[in-house]
């Protein structure tokens, strides 16, 4: 009988130790729960938002972004067909005047609001081999002369524009008289980063076929990211809509504090140091 007792009373203490390393455990390791924010942005801010990214999340440690690039036009389109997107920053206004003056809004109300501004430039490549054309060209209006061969600049085409450069681009062109002028040279890429690749390279695959690049347009930022391509010219701010990037909550957002938080950090001291004087970006 004492045995059976005393078996018992191991077994109950046994139980009670476990217990309490449970117990211990639980108090001791916590479990910490992390906020992903999805962020749809236009490619020309990739490097910049990625810099701003690990300031942010080295201050928040409790959240998660993470970003999609892409031209603001197929952005627009993935976030229609229900991308979970909770912020969206386009390189034009057009594309979220779209989002804004849905019925209903897909924006929160008040969210909207421009974070930076950019110039648009005209480049050329600096790699050897650098054509004729390309050595000589010394502007804008430059384009017309017949040893310019292939222009890129982003497509343009759509309602609203798939490639907001490429839209600044047309309105420039035009604006100096010269853009039917330039029409069959214009070869279209489906973003700015992928125009200033084709600028570097001095091609782009247009329709399965190779063409020459002699030139190509895209932002003040983009051209800095570059030692393979030279600024030709800038753009006067005159020649085309401003060039901005609004930035909108979506209504459709689960986690509206934290896009609120994130919101407001991109227009606060430390991200605007960085787009500006770290990435070349002009003030909103």
């Amino acid at each position: 009988m004492n045995r059976r007792r005393l078996i018992a009373w191991i077994a109950t203490a046994v139980t009670s130790m476990m217990l309490v390393i449970g117990f211990q455990f639980v108090h001791l390791s916590p479990a910490s729960s992390t906020t992903t924010l999805n962020v749809y942005a236009a490619v020309s801010l990739t490097n910049a938002l990625n810099a701003i990214k690990t300031q942010f999340q080295n201050a928040n440690p409790t959240i998660n972004i993470v970003y999609t690039f892409g031209a603001s036009g197929t952005l627009l389109s993935q976030i229609q067909a229900g991308a979970p997107a909770d912020i969206f920053i386009s390189a034009a206004t057009d594309q979220i005047d779209v989002l804004q003056n849905a019925s209903p809004s897909k924006l929160v109300a008040g969210s909207r609001k421009n974070v930076v501004r950019n110039r648009l430039v005209l480049i050329a490549p600096t790699t050897p081999p650098v054509s004729a054309g390309s050595a000589a060209l010394t502007s804008f209006n430059g384009l017309t002369n017949a040893n310019i061969t292939g222009i890129a600049i982003g497509d343009y085409t759509g309602t609203p524009p798939l490639v907001p450069a490429g839209n600044y681009t047309k309105q420039v062109l035009t604006s100096r008289g010269i853009f039917t002028t330039l029409n069959p040279k214009l070869y279209l890429a489906s973003n700015v980063r992928n125009v200033l690749t084709a600028v570097e390279n001095k091609t782009l695959v247009v329709g399965g076929v190779n063409k020459t690049i002699d030139a190509g347009a895209v932002y003040k930022t983009d051209a800095a990211l570059s030692n393979k391509v030279r600024v030709v010219e800038t753009a006067l701010t005159t020649e085309s809509n401003p060039i901005v990037y609004p930035l909108g909550i979506l209504t459709r957002t689960t986690v509206l504090t934290t896009a609120q938080s994130f919101s407001n950090y991109l227009t606060g001291t430390t991200a605007q140091n960085i787009f500006k004087n770290n990435y070349g970006f002009l003030a909103p």
